[in-house]
């Protein structure tokens, strides 16, 4: 039992740095987030970039804006969001990017 209640005590620590910054649902979550823009630009064009994290142990992927930029062809930024999806730990991060 004691070391039930020690596991739990680190889980929640491990998780509340993440809980401060964003909405954050370990078994499922599904929301979209804004990250800069001005709105300033017409938006014609979309560009992405995704990265994946597997329960918080190993991340991999390129989710930057920039990234997001290059793969949309966009010279000109109007504004950028981050769409998260989590299910039972594997958590997509995917930026996107708004300009021309």
């Amino acid at each position: 039992m004691k070391r039930l209640i020690i596991t739990l005590a680190l889980l929640c620590m491990a998780t509340l740095p993440t809980m401060a910054f964003d909405p954050y649902g370990i078994v499922y979550q599904n929301t979209v987030q804004p990250l800069v823009g001005s709105g300033s630009v017409a938006t014609p064009k979309v560009g992405k970039a995704k990265a994946k994290s597997f329960f918080g142990i190993v991340a991999v992927g390129d989710c930057s804006i920039k990234t997001a930029m290059n793969n949309g062809k966009i010279k000109s930024l109007s504004h950028a969001d981050q769409h998260i999806k989590c299910i039972l730990g594997v958590r997509t991060l995917e930026t996107r990017a708004y300009g021309q």
